[in-house]
């Protein structure tokens, strides 16, 4: 007599291994599931920086053409240190120059340790620390050439 062993056989294991599996997929599927994860690995974007560096161009080109409108160069100045190209930082780091309406140059970009101060009470200390560039007393990483 020949004895079996009671249990499942591995055949059935393996089929139910699969099937499982299966179903698994199936459920990510249908419930959109895999088609999050795949989006999500397909998408390649452009990086902070040149994303900083678009954003940057516009809010130049935006303010340039702004200041474009004024034939003051104080209120030109005033304009460029209320502008989003100054309060976002891209004054600090994306270089631009910007031409006042009475021929003078800004530039711009020029890093953190430079400074256009707007207004003419800014004691040497202040100057020398970097205090106080903020606007409406100054422009960060600009200076009047």
């Amino acid at each position: 007599m020949v004895k079996r062993t009671q249990g499942l056989p591995i055949n059935t294991i393996i089929l139910a291994i699969i099937a499982i599996i299966v179903l698994v997929f199936l459920v990510l599927v249908f419930t959109s599931g895999i088609g999050k994860f795949v989006s999500s690995t397909n998408q390649v974007g452009p990086s902070s920086n040149q994303t900083t560096s678009a954003q940057c161009s516009q809010y130049a080109a935006a303010i340039q053409q702004q200041m474009g409108t004024s034939t003051d160069p104080s209120s030109q100045l005033q304009m460029l240190a209320n502008s989003q190209y100054v309060s976002t930082g891209c004054s600090v780091n994306f270089q631009f120059s910007f031409t006042l309406y009475n021929g003078s140059e800004v530039l711009c970009g020029l890093g953190p340790n430079q400074c256009l101060y707007l207004s003419g009470q800014q004691n040497n200390q202040n100057q020398q620390n970097n205090q106080g560039c903020t606007p409406p007393n100054g422009i960060p990483g600009c200076k009047l050439k």
